[in-house]
């Protein structure tokens, strides 16, 4: 399992996590994002789940990736999510 901890640098729009959404859902791993403060667990590939909370400026999350291309899952992820 791999695991990379972020904040998120600036608000994320719906449209954006949406595609987020999509991306994660190419690989074969399982892709969870952890809000810390909330204490809640998310799957990357549920559009809907996504949506749910809102990633604001500030807002601390962890992202897992178990799988067999859970290295590519976690470096395209923490990319779309820092960047």
């Amino acid at each position: 399992m791999r695991v990379h901890k972020i904040e998120i640098s600036h608000d994320l729009q719906p449209q954006y996590l949406q595609m987020v959404a999509q991306k994660a859902s190419t690989y074969r791993s399982d892709i969870t994002i952890k809000f810390e403060r909330e204490n809640i667990n998310l799957d990357a590939k549920s559009i809907l789940g996504m949506l749910l909370i809102p990633m604001r400026t500030g807002t601390r999350i962890t992202i897992q990736a178990k799988g067999r291309d859970e290295e590519e899952a976690i470096n395209e992820m923490s990319h779309l999510l820092e960047d």
